[in-house]
């Protein structure tokens, strides 16, 4: 099979994405998952979603997904619903430049919240209710919602956890795997056969086994031949989007490298 490998522009959250775009396509690549971090992409602003929109089309590149806005007030299992609200609007207006740019999946975070000190039970269900809503809503726009599983720590980042939300989630709802996420907490395998059908989505990256570093593949410790075995045998036939962390130096060859060694690496 052919592997489908695309870029995330939010790797470097503190560049503005069209230069951060003009790097991917200095690499080769052309498909994207366009970030939202602060200061990189803003989906409210409608000149900012035209100019993307026009650097795209200049080169040639997919806008295959976007990563929704997360974290600090921005949670879908906020118990106070200002908050949650917030953020389930927040990922609409990303979910609505997405369709403006033409691409499919919105992915989106569980929650970003540490395990430890909090009503698990309430914020599992919050989480599950506000997908509900985002479901519906994607669904109306065309559009694919896509849950990233979560670090091992937080809210959700446990495979019953997981499990427990996509139960109660419509089948046409997907799943975004994160490779450093999934192995960090040791279940890649386990996250892999709980999403069961609805993989869609890989975020790619590696990691020294302690922290979720977002190395190129083949720069830490992860086993990407098991990686891509398994995702053979799930039969996988969507999009694997290297989600590294910003280089020092050049981007486009940070991003050369890591493609060409992530299809080495892969069987």
């Amino acid at each position: 099979m052919g592997w489908q490998i695309g870029a995330s522009t939010g790797c470097c959250a503190d560049r503005p994405v069209l230069e951060v775009l003009d790097a991917i396509h200095g690499a080769g690549i052309d498909a994207v998952e366009v970030g939202t971090p602060p200061g990189h992409f803003d989906p409210w602003r409608e000149d900012e979603v035209r100019a993307l929109r026009d650097r795209l089309d200049r080169h040639a590149i997919r806008p295959i997904s976007i990563h929704a806005p997360f974290g600090g007030l921005l949670d879908l299992s906020d118990p106070n619903p200002h908050h949650r609200h917030a953020a389930i609007g927040a990922i609409l207006t990303a979910a609505a430049a997405l369709k403006d740019l033409g691409g499919r999946h919105v992915v989106v975070h569980t929650s970003d919240v540490p395990r430890d000190g909090q009503n698990v039970a309430l914020r599992l269900r919050l989480i599950q209710e506000s997908l509900q809503v985002l479901a519906r809503a994607c669904d109306h726009m065309d559009l694919v919602l896509t849950v990233e599983s979560p670090l091992p720590h937080l809210i959700g980042g446990r495979p019953e956890e997981f499990g427990w939300i996509l139960e109660r989630l419509p089948a046409a709802v997907a799943v975004c795997l994160d490779t450093g996420h999934t192995t960090l907490g040791g279940q890649w395998r386990r996250f892999l056969d709980i999403s069961n059908g609805r993989l869609r989505h890989i975020h790619a990256n590696d990691n020294h086994g302690r922290f979720d570093d977002h190395l190129p593949p083949g720069e830490g410790v992860l086993d990407w031949h098991a990686i891509g075995r398994d995702l053979q045998e799930a039969r996988f036939d969507g999009w694997i989007m290297l989600e590294l962390r910003c280089p020092p130096a050049s981007i486009a060859e940070q991003f050369t490298r890591a493609a060409a060694q992530l299809r080495t690496l892969l069987p």
